[in-house]
């Protein structure tokens, strides 16, 4: 039986960092994957999808700039614009194994289950045993009864890239992040999408006046938004039509539906029982502030453990756990995680809204600037964004910052640094940012947050 000082299950970006941190420090190191390296974020997830994103998006600037001028250019398939994407994958891929090779990790082919606490066992028979073991198998889409995926005209996220035509009509069911990301990028492409949410509002975990914001965009691009309404049953009416059944008593028709309501952790196959593994009362594996689970030698990160369910913090939470099992004073997960949804128009956030800064003991007062008062933007193509600020009134300190619109997943970057260093929006008045750029839309939210602050004094 082959011994090594960490096994790690999964090669996503959890698993990936965390067998490359524990053989950076010199350990014996073996990851196990059924599947092609990289996880669902290398070839069904982030990278795909944001690659045919961009292609979208270029597209899409394209016609409304007018230089489409190949009219088959104009009409793509999802095949074509898959393209980069298959370059890309088979580019991350390489990059993964090369990374596991430069640092001695002895890769398995298979599937993994517990036989005990240090032991576990592949399809292939044989067995492996880890001083330590990390856990990080990912999630998938949820299955819906009544929704069956069948990769023609029901689609999950794991069928959706390969149609092989763009449909004229699109139903997305669901309000999270993968529904929203997919109904802008298809929206752009030129589908007539209806999105369709069982709650009241996008994107629940996000500041409600970025989520409108954003749902305002994507009705001003032509999307049908609807609220409240879950689905109960599909018919398919021809080859290229599916009825679908709503709580609220109507029936929505399309050629396509996307079905995004939810992922769950891929642990069925792990025998976590006879590792003595806990769980939470949502299926995912319980852990602590250093990724430990009820078992201290068994660590476990990414989709996992549940939410943020984001690649950036799968890959701090896999080096967070190799640390702490091998004594290296790290720290835990830091809290202060952006968050960066891309759809059409972009949205990403970090630290406190309003409500969570009340929560917090602050006295929040915030501020904002729109991008139709900033140059860079038309000249972009794209004058529909917002950057908001969060500042504590007593001490002006930034607390949060919420931005929609272009390259908002880069511009809150700045934010980050600003809040980890304990900065006031007063900072941000002082600052001299280059010109014309969109960076320069903080200065215009920092007045405006001094302006609600010296208001206050003044009353």
């Amino acid at each position: 039986m082959n011994r090594f000082d960490l096994v790690v299950i999964g090669s996503g970006p959890a698993g990936e960092k965390a067998a490359l941190q524990a053989a950076y420090y010199g350990h014996k190191v073996c990851v196990i994957e059924r599947g092609p390296a990289g996880g669902a974020w290398v070839n069904t997830g982030t990278i795909p999808s944001k690659t045919l994103r961009e292609s979208a998006l270029f597209l899409a600037g394209g016609r409304r700039r007018g230089v489409v001028t190949n009219p088959s250019a104009a009409n793509p398939t999802v095949r074509s614009f898959m393209a980069l994407k298959r370059h890309l994958v088979a580019r991350w891929r390489d990059k993964v194994e090369t990374s596991f090779r430069k640092r001695h990790v002895t890769r398995l082919r298979g599937s993994a289950s517990f036989i005990d606490a240090h032991t576990l066992r592949l399809d292939d028979g044989s067995e492996v045993r880890g001083d330590y073991i990390l856990i990080a198998t990912g999630s998938r889409p949820r299955a819906v009864k009544e929704l069956p995926v069948d990769g023609r005209q029901v689609h999950d996220s794991e069928t959706l890239l390969g149609m092989d035509e763009i449909p004229l009509t699109m139903i997305v069911l669901g309000g999270g992040v993968i529904a929203c990301e997919y109904a802008s990028i298809f929206q752009s492409l030129g589908v007539q999408v209806t999105l369709i949410n069982g709650r009241d509002r996008l994107l629940g975990f996000v500041d409600p006046e970025a989520t409108a914001f954003l749902e305002q965009a994507l009705i001003d691009g032509g999307m049908v938004v609807r609220h409240g309404a879950r689905p109960q049953g599909l018919t398919r009416v021809a080859h290229n039509e599916v009825e679908l059944a709503l709580s609220d008593g109507t029936v929505a028709s399309a050629e396509t539906v996307f079905v995004a309501l939810g992922r769950e952790p891929v642990l069925e196959d792990l025998s976590l029982e006879r590792a003595g593994v806990a769980l939470t009362d949502w299926g995912t594996i319980a852990v602590d502030a250093h990724m430990r689970t009820s078992t201290p030698h068994i660590y476990a990160a990414g989709d996992v453990v549940g939410f943020p369910s984001l690649a950036s913090a799968g890959m701090e939470q896999g080096r967070v756990a190799a640390a702490h099992m091998f004594g290296h004073n790290r720290g835990g997960v830091d809290e202060l995680i952006p968050s960066g949804i891309f759809t059409i128009p972009e949205l990403s956030a970090i630290g406190l809204d309003e409500d969570a800064a009340r929560e917090a003991g602050y006295d929040p007062v915030s501020g904002r600037a729109h991008y139709r008062e900033n140059v860079r933007a038309p000249m972009l193509g794209d004058e529909h964004g917002l950057v908001k600020l969060v500042a504590d009134r007593k001490t002006g300190k930034l607390l949060g910052a919420t931005l929609v619109g272009q390259q908002a997943t880069e511009l809150v970057h700045f934010a980050m640094a600003v809040i980890h260093y304990g900065g006031c929006v007063d900072d941000l008045t002082r600052f001299v940012f280059n010109l014309p750029s969109l960076s320069a839309l903080y200065r215009q939210a920092a007045y405006s947050v001094q302006d609600q602050i010296n208001a206050g004094k003044a009353r």
